[in-house]
């Protein structure tokens, strides 16, 4: 097997979700063994836009890509033949393997993670991208859909009294009444923050529903809803503006899982050590590697791994 075909391998397992112990020593091995290895899995890199071109089939295609990197083995499209997409992509020039997935590749909208992006769209609506985003914008006579696919959107709606904007996930839906929000998906659960007015937020299977006023927030999941704890939509508005995570009282993992989605490698750490400490900072989400070193002079971490390609998060031994 060749060197490039040993990198989509990787490419495609990183992609499945965590290595466990012994991928992760096979995965350093391989890296060590030949520096050409790493340089070939940072080669993989960059967007997609020659890919663009094929919109038009892009639901089929990125549905059997989904389904590939879930694991499982349609008959049409086995891991031989995804290998020789990721291949012939990457001869392009053109593929975004750390820290955006598949589908992204036939995204309307999308971000690479650290990047931000504002767009208005067809309606007047101001839609703003945090990095590591996928969005599909769907606008009919009677209706306006954003889908967020992954990310985070913030988005001022314009007025439309015919048709009615809804920002969709695949646990819910997030019915427009007012103009300023945003919402964001993570693994199996969306939320809902509100900084102006008010969002009708319903749950994608049990149908369960309720309404966030300003500076409220909400949770939503395919099998339920519920609130969380409020924000000040002031400081909301400028952590977007500078591109920050503001963190109170916010425990390191949940910090961590939020810069590792807004880096080009992989970040490996002990989520049950990590849980015990608590994070009240400021961190820029959009210089992952300085808010990493901001962590390690205030916490008792260390920061190693690989470049930037695989970084390993320590929690040090407390001295008796």
């Amino acid at each position: 097997m060749s060197i490039e075909e040993q990198a989509a391998e990787w490419v495609l397992r990183l992609g499945e979700g965590d290595l466990d112990a012994e991928e992760q020593v096979e995965f350093q091995a391989w890296l060590n063994a030949d520096p050409r290895h790493q340089a070939t899995l940072q080669r993989m890199q960059g967007v997609v836009s020659q890919l663009q071109a094929l919109r038009p089939q892009r639901q089929p295609v990125a549905a059997a890509l989904k389904v590939a990197a879930q694991g499982a083995r349609p008959p049409s499209l086995s891991r031989r033949a995804v290998i020789g997409l990721v291949l012939a992509a990457s001869v392009l020039g053109a593929l975004p393997f750390t820290g955006v997935t598949p589908p992204t590749w036939f995204a309307d909208l999308h971000t690479e993670p650290g990047e931000w992006r504002s767009e208005v769209l067809a309606d007047g609506s101001h839609l703003t991208l945090a990095g590591n985003a996928v969005v599909d914008v769907q606008f009919t006579a009677s209706e306006r859909r954003i889908r967020l696919r992954q990310g985070q959107i913030l988005i001022e709606v314009a007025h439309d009294a015919a048709r009615p904007l809804l920002v969709l996930t695949e646990e819910g839906s997030f019915r427009a009444l007012g103009t300023r929000f945003v919402v964001s998906r993570s693994t199996g659960r969306s939320e809902l923050t509100m900084l102006e007015s008010r969002v009708e937020a319903r749950s994608a299977v049990s149908g369960d529903q309720l309404v966030a006023g300003r500076g409220e927030r909400a949770w939503v999941a395919r099998d339920g809803l519920g609130p969380l704890p409020a924000v000040d939509p002031q400081r909301v508005e400028q952590a977007w503006q500078h591109h920050q995570l503001v963190a109170d009282g916010v425990p390191l993992d949940q910090v961590l899982d939020a810069l590792a989605a807004q880096r080009r490698g992989v970040l490996r750490f002990d989520r049950q050590a990590m849980q015990g400490l608590k994070v009240s900072a400021v961190l820029p989400l959009d210089d992952s590697e300085r808010a990493l070193r901001l962590l390690a002079e205030a916490l008792p971490i260390r920061i190693g791994g690989v470049g930037r390609w695989w970084t390993t998060v320590e929690r040090l031994p407390q001295v008796q």
